[in-house]
């Protein structure tokens, strides 16, 4: 029965072939899927509603990147990095400090707990860190300069052969 009814589904529209393996390879890669992909920008207000219920955001607190920038109406969410979100907040998805449908950043690739966190308020200063880094390189080079012509090396004599005479006498 099941076998028969396949048949007539394949022979009917053999489109269904093609979309089946289209969309069991997609969920083997789990990549990419038609429904990731942002909606035009919005330009008017019932636009602007109408991503913000997409996006489960409210109105207000929906904001959609610049035209521009090709993100369509994908909505500008603060730049946080995962390491600077609370770490006793009870997340959904705790590993990843995420809630259940909640829209990621756009780069959020770069945001992860083990990456670049923008929020970060760094331990030294910038002027501080390029101050000793071109400290220590500069003192390196002022070295290599100053003792370029003081050269070192192993104390050794050219190669004796015997041809070239004797070398050594064992007279007084």
């Amino acid at each position: 029965m099941a076998s028969a009814l396949l048949k007539k589904a394949i022979l009917t529209n053999p489109n269904v072939v093609r979309k089946t393996a289209a969309i069991l390879s997609n969920a083997a890669r789990n990549h990419w899927n038609y429904q990731y992909k942002p909606g035009p920008y919005p330009v008017t207000l019932e636009q602007r509603e109408a991503a913000a219920k997409k996006y489960g955001l409210s109105v207000e607190e929906y904001q959609p990147y610049p035209e521009e920038m090709g993100y369509g109406d994908y909505p500008k969410m603060p730049d946080i990095g995962a390491d600077s979100k609370d770490p006793f907040y009870p997340y959904d998805q705790p590993e990843l400090k995420r809630n259940f449908n909640e829209p990621l950043h756009a780069r959020a690739e770069i945001f992860g707990e083990d990456r670049y966190d923008i929020s970060m308020r760094p331990r030294f200063p910038v002027w501080y860190q390029a101050m000793w880094f071109f400290g220590v390189v500069g003192g390196c080079f002022a070295l290599y300069f100053y003792l370029e012509d003081m050269k070192m090396g192993r104390p050794v004599t050219i190669k004796q052969y015997p041809k070239d005479g004797p070398h050594y006498t064992f007279s007084n």
